[in-house]
Protein backbone atom coordinates (compact mmCIF):
# COMPACT_ATOMS: atom_id res chain seq x y z
CA UNK A 1 0.00 0.00 0.00
CA UNK A 2 0.63 3.29 -0.65
CA UNK A 3 1.97 5.36 2.45
CA UNK A 4 0.58 8.93 3.46
CA UNK A 5 2.20 11.01 6.36
CA UNK A 6 2.02 14.91 6.57
CA UNK A 7 4.26 16.44 3.95
CA UNK A 8 5.11 13.11 2.59
CA UNK A 9 3.13 10.71 0.12
CA UNK A 10 4.95 7.55 -1.17
CA UNK A 11 3.91 5.48 -3.55
CA UNK A 12 4.70 1.35 -3.93
CA UNK A 13 7.23 0.68 -6.19
CA UNK A 14 8.48 4.01 -5.96
CA UNK A 15 12.65 4.19 -5.86
CA UNK A 16 14.18 5.67 -3.22
CA UNK A 17 18.03 7.41 -3.31
CA UNK A 18 19.41 7.55 0.11
CA UNK A 19 22.82 9.22 1.26
CA UNK A 20 24.64 7.97 4.47
CA UNK A 21 25.47 10.66 6.32
CA UNK A 22 28.79 9.31 8.15
CA UNK A 23 30.35 8.04 5.15
CA UNK A 24 28.96 10.09 1.87
CA UNK A 25 27.70 6.71 0.46
CA UNK A 26 24.55 6.67 -1.97
CA UNK A 27 22.50 3.50 -2.42
CA UNK A 28 19.33 3.30 -3.70
CA UNK A 29 16.17 1.33 -3.58
CA UNK A 30 12.36 0.40 -4.03
CA UNK A 31 9.27 1.44 -1.42
CA UNK A 32 7.87 -1.65 -0.52
CA UNK A 33 5.27 -0.82 2.40
CA UNK A 34 4.97 0.71 5.80
CA UNK A 35 5.31 -0.81 9.25
CA UNK A 36 4.71 0.37 12.85
CA UNK A 37 4.27 3.96 13.50
CA UNK A 38 5.23 4.65 9.84
CA UNK A 39 8.33 3.02 9.41
CA UNK A 40 9.47 2.49 5.80
CA UNK A 41 10.06 -0.86 4.39
CA UNK A 42 12.46 -0.45 1.16
CA UNK A 43 13.87 -3.38 -0.61
CA UNK A 44 17.88 -2.70 -2.00
CA UNK A 45 17.61 -2.24 -5.94
CA UNK A 46 21.08 -3.83 -6.51
CA UNK A 47 23.21 -6.36 -4.14
CA UNK A 48 26.63 -4.58 -5.74
CA UNK A 49 25.98 -1.26 -3.88
CA UNK A 50 27.62 -0.54 -0.71
CA UNK A 51 25.27 -1.82 2.20
CA UNK A 52 23.73 0.05 4.76
CA UNK A 53 23.97 -0.58 8.62
CA UNK A 54 21.89 -0.66 11.22
CA UNK A 55 21.75 3.08 13.22
CA UNK A 56 23.13 5.19 9.95
CA UNK A 57 21.58 8.58 9.59
CA UNK A 58 20.56 9.20 5.81
CA UNK A 59 19.16 11.24 3.39
CA UNK A 60 16.41 10.23 1.75
CA UNK A 61 14.78 11.67 -1.66
CA UNK A 62 12.03 10.52 -4.50
CA UNK A 63 10.54 12.44 -7.29
CA UNK A 64 6.63 12.70 -7.04
CA UNK A 65 5.30 13.84 -10.10
CA UNK A 66 6.57 17.16 -10.72
CA UNK A 67 8.79 17.33 -7.47
CA UNK A 68 11.75 16.34 -5.23
CA UNK A 69 10.90 15.05 -1.95
CA UNK A 70 13.68 15.05 0.30
CA UNK A 71 13.52 13.52 4.28
CA UNK A 72 15.75 12.72 7.03
CA UNK A 73 15.85 9.51 8.58
CA UNK A 74 17.68 6.18 10.25
CA UNK A 75 18.32 2.81 9.75
CA UNK A 76 16.27 0.63 12.41
CA UNK A 77 17.04 -2.56 11.14
CA UNK A 78 18.65 -4.95 8.21
CA UNK A 79 16.89 -7.69 6.44
CA UNK A 80 19.07 -10.55 4.47
CA UNK A 81 16.86 -13.09 4.75
CA UNK A 82 14.50 -14.79 2.75
CA UNK A 83 15.14 -11.72 1.36
CA UNK A 84 16.93 -8.38 1.48
CA UNK A 85 15.25 -5.28 3.16
CA UNK A 86 15.76 -2.22 5.25
CA UNK A 87 13.42 -1.17 8.04
CA UNK A 88 13.65 2.48 8.19
CA UNK A 89 12.36 5.28 10.22
CA UNK A 90 9.14 7.46 9.45
CA UNK A 91 11.12 10.32 7.63
CA UNK A 92 10.98 13.34 9.53
CA UNK A 93 12.25 17.00 8.59
CA UNK A 94 10.49 16.71 4.97
CA UNK A 95 10.98 19.02 2.05
CA UNK A 96 9.53 19.43 -1.08
CA UNK A 97 10.98 21.13 -4.47
CA UNK A 98 9.46 21.96 -7.16
CA UNK A 99 11.11 21.04 -9.80
CA UNK A 100 8.70 23.44 -12.16
CA UNK A 101 10.69 25.95 -10.86
CA UNK A 102 13.97 24.81 -12.41
CA UNK A 103 13.76 26.54 -15.46
CA UNK A 104 16.76 24.97 -17.92
CA UNK A 105 19.28 27.62 -18.62
CA UNK A 106 20.44 27.53 -22.45
CA UNK A 107 24.73 27.28 -22.00
CA UNK A 108 27.98 25.93 -23.48
CA UNK A 109 30.01 25.36 -20.51
CA UNK A 110 32.84 22.94 -20.82
CA UNK A 111 32.28 19.64 -18.58
CA UNK A 112 33.12 16.37 -18.21
CA UNK A 113 31.30 13.27 -17.25
CA UNK A 114 33.09 10.56 -15.09
CA UNK A 115 31.15 7.00 -14.13
CA UNK A 116 31.42 6.27 -10.55
CA UNK A 117 31.86 2.61 -11.17
CA UNK A 118 33.53 2.29 -14.04
CA UNK A 119 35.92 5.27 -13.97
CA UNK A 120 35.07 6.43 -18.04
CA UNK A 121 35.58 9.97 -18.43
CA UNK A 122 34.38 12.08 -21.72
CA UNK A 123 34.69 16.02 -21.85
CA UNK A 124 32.34 17.71 -24.16
CA UNK A 125 29.91 21.06 -23.01
CA UNK A 126 26.69 21.38 -21.32
CA UNK A 127 23.76 22.71 -23.93
CA UNK A 128 21.60 23.40 -20.96
CA UNK A 129 21.19 23.33 -17.54
CA UNK A 130 18.43 23.49 -14.24
CA UNK A 131 18.89 23.13 -10.61
CA UNK A 132 18.09 19.39 -11.19
CA UNK A 133 19.12 18.33 -14.06
CA UNK A 134 21.37 19.10 -17.25
CA UNK A 135 21.66 17.95 -21.15
CA UNK A 136 25.18 17.49 -22.32
CA UNK A 137 27.20 16.97 -25.78
CA UNK A 138 29.90 15.33 -26.21
CA UNK A 139 31.84 14.38 -29.92
CA UNK A 140 31.21 10.92 -30.98
CA UNK A 141 33.76 8.23 -30.95
CA UNK A 142 34.46 5.38 -33.14
CA UNK A 143 32.54 2.78 -30.32
CA UNK A 144 29.59 1.76 -31.87
CA UNK A 145 28.25 1.74 -28.12
CA UNK A 146 27.38 4.81 -25.83
CA UNK A 147 30.14 5.00 -23.44
CA UNK A 148 27.56 5.43 -20.71
CA UNK A 149 24.65 3.81 -20.18
CA UNK A 150 20.99 5.04 -19.31
CA UNK A 151 20.83 4.89 -15.47
CA UNK A 152 24.26 4.95 -14.37
CA UNK A 153 25.49 7.07 -11.39
CA UNK A 154 27.80 9.39 -12.98
CA UNK A 155 29.69 12.96 -11.43
CA UNK A 156 29.50 16.07 -13.84
CA UNK A 157 32.40 18.49 -13.41
CA UNK A 158 32.21 22.06 -14.73
CA UNK A 159 33.64 25.29 -13.81
CA UNK A 160 30.34 27.53 -14.26
CA UNK A 161 30.70 31.47 -14.90
CA UNK A 162 30.10 33.44 -11.72
CA UNK A 163 31.16 30.89 -9.13
CA UNK A 164 34.83 30.41 -8.16
CA UNK A 165 36.76 26.69 -8.34
CA UNK A 166 34.98 23.49 -10.03
CA UNK A 167 31.67 22.66 -9.24
CA UNK A 168 30.71 18.88 -9.31
CA UNK A 169 27.37 17.18 -8.76
CA UNK A 170 26.32 13.73 -9.07
CA UNK A 171 23.93 12.60 -11.26
CA UNK A 172 21.84 9.47 -12.82
CA UNK A 173 22.08 9.33 -16.39
CA UNK A 174 18.51 9.27 -18.30
CA UNK A 175 18.79 9.67 -21.98
CA UNK A 176 21.26 9.43 -24.87
CA UNK A 177 21.31 9.48 -28.16
CA UNK A 178 24.09 9.04 -30.63
CA UNK A 179 24.77 10.94 -34.05
CA UNK A 180 27.64 10.81 -36.52
CA UNK A 181 28.95 13.84 -35.02
CA UNK A 182 28.22 13.43 -31.05
CA UNK A 183 26.55 11.81 -28.09
CA UNK A 184 23.92 13.93 -26.35
CA UNK A 185 23.10 12.97 -22.86
CA UNK A 186 20.66 13.71 -20.17
CA UNK A 187 21.45 13.84 -16.89
CA UNK A 188 18.94 14.45 -13.59
CA UNK A 189 21.20 14.92 -10.41
CA UNK A 190 20.64 13.63 -7.54
CA UNK A 191 20.42 16.35 -5.31
CA UNK A 192 19.49 20.39 -6.58
CA UNK A 193 22.73 22.00 -7.79
CA UNK A 194 22.85 24.98 -5.38
CA UNK A 195 24.94 26.62 -8.15
CA UNK A 196 23.21 26.89 -10.69
CA UNK A 197 20.94 29.82 -11.07
CA UNK A 198 18.70 31.51 -10.00
CA UNK A 199 20.11 32.33 -6.86
CA UNK A 200 17.76 33.13 -3.64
Amino acid sequence: MDTEQPGLTIERGARLTFVDREKGRNVDGLFSGTVDKGDLVVAPLSDHQPQLSTGAILNGRFLSREDMVAFTSEILEVFDHPVSLWRIQAPTDVKTLDLRDNKRIQCSVSASIEAIDRGQVLAGIIQDISKSGARCRFPSTDAAESPFFVGETVILRCVFPGMPGEQTTRGEITDVHHSKVEWSMALRFAEPAWWVPPYH
